[in-house]
């Protein structure tokens, strides 16, 4: 008869199963405490193995999380290369030679500098920077060497107006290109890596560092040049930029483009800057669909606004867009623009674009050029005590 019967325990009574028949008893005699005190020690040995292998597998995660960290470095960096360029910049130059009193006049070609760009589409088109291409006059000269070492000429396609941006082109229809990533929603301490040209003379450079900043508003150093350039809502690194470094990409860990290496602030160690990937996408996508760099126009000059230089500018805000000449002879509001067609003054704090908030990581600039000429939009202007809602209707920026 026992040998037909297996007991199992069920909420402190025993449940006798019968093989044979299929079928269950409940025996209502309470366990003993013995019993009971078996399976409170047995429930504790079995939370606390449990607890000792969930540590053990942190510990492993975190070895794991170090091996692939570098891994992922070494899998972005192989994918970024091949679609990394540099950039030789000639320029035509007339010389004078004196031989044996016959006066001569020759025109030749002088190297003016190098930079970094990248591959943006399979059919060629180059982002760099506008700086790096430099004299863009009609008799510069630009040379692109790929990865590969192979050189092309290049054709400029065009400079941006309101940006340190400009688009070249060489011939190909399968060449590699990089991915466009995002960098709006990139938090602080996300891992980057800059590849670029490094001096000019040492092509496929890597360092690597982390986004220590967002939102920046600097006049910086471009390049290691005497050139300053004022930047607005640029990515700052520690990751290092070096001279040449500039026009190349500022990557993920995903190999996807986050940032254009732009500058370094030479009164600090490790202070490299780079533009923001989202603020290059409208004339990326400009050049791609249109053939030509297209920049949407508010028509004003305006300094971003903190709580440290709100005192010295005496703006009752700390947050927003000052309309404001940047230097004197300049004019706050262009002329027949949209913002003097829609009233604006110099003096007006622009603090909303369509609802969102112009600060750190929204400049005015930015929020602009999400959208596209024709497009209207809903300012909210702080002027004097007074808040007012004035609609715009953006126009193209023409260069000069």
């Amino acid at each position: 008869m026992f040998a037909d019967i297996k007991t199992v325990i069920v909420k402190n009574r025993k449940l006798l199963y019968n093989i044979k028949t299929g079928g269950f008893a409940i025996n209502f005699k309470p366990m003993t405490k013995n019993y009971r005190n078996f399976l409170w020690l047995l429930t504790i040995l079995v939370v606390a193995s449990f607890g000792v292998w969930q540590w053990s597998k942190k510990t492993v995660s975190a070895e794991d999380l170090r091996f692939d960290e570098q891994t992922l470095t070494v899998q972005a960096i192989a994918k970024a290369m091949p679609s990394v360029v540099s950039i030789n910049v000639y320029n035509d130059q007339e010389i004078i030679l004196d031989t044996n009193g016959q006066v001569q006049k020759k025109i030749v070609k002088t190297y003016q500098g190098a930079g970094t760009g990248f591959l943006i589409s399979a059919d060629g088109l180059i982002l760099t920077n506008k700086h790096v291409v430099g004299v863009a006059t009609k008799t510069a000269q630009y040379q692109v060497v790929l990865s590969s070492g192979s050189k092309q000429n290049a054709q400029l396609i065009g400079i941006d107006p309101l940006n340190d941006l400009a688009v070249l082109r060489i011939l190909g229809n399968q060449l590699p290109f990089l991915e466009i990533g995002s960098s709006k929603m990139m938090p602080l301490g996300t891992t980057v890596i800059a590849v670029g040209n490094v001096l000019g003379k040492y092509p496929n450079s890597v360092s690597k560092g982390i986004i220590s900043g967002k939102g920046r508003a600097l006049a910086a150093v471009t390049d290691g040049s005497s050139l300053v350039e004022d930047l607005d809502n640029i990515l700052q690194t520690d990751a290092n930029i070096s001279s040449g470094h500039s026009g190349g990409p500022l990557i993920n860990l995903k190999g996807q483009v986050v940032g254009v290496n732009v500058a370094t602030d030479k009164a600090g160690s490790a202070v490299g800057f780079a533009i923001p990937i989202d603020d290059a996408k409208p004339i990326i996508n400009s050049v791609i669909k249109h053939g030509r760099v297209i920049r949407t126009r508010l028509g004003v000059r305006y300094i971003a606004l903190t709580p440290q230089n709100a005192i010295k500018l005496e703006a009752i805000r700390d947050r927003g867009a000052l309309i404001i000449k940047s230097e004197p002879g300049l004019m706050a509001i262009a002329p027949n623009s949209p913002a003097a067609k829609a009233g604006l003054t110099e003096g007006d704090i622009i603090t909303e674009v369509n609802g969102i908030d112009v600060g750190d990581e929204n400049s005015l600039s930015s929020l602009v050029q999400e959208y596209q000429p024709g497009d209207k939009l809903k300012l909210r202007v702080v002027r004097g005590f007074q808040t007012l809602f004035i609609e715009v209707i953006l126009d193209e920026f023409i260069a000069n």
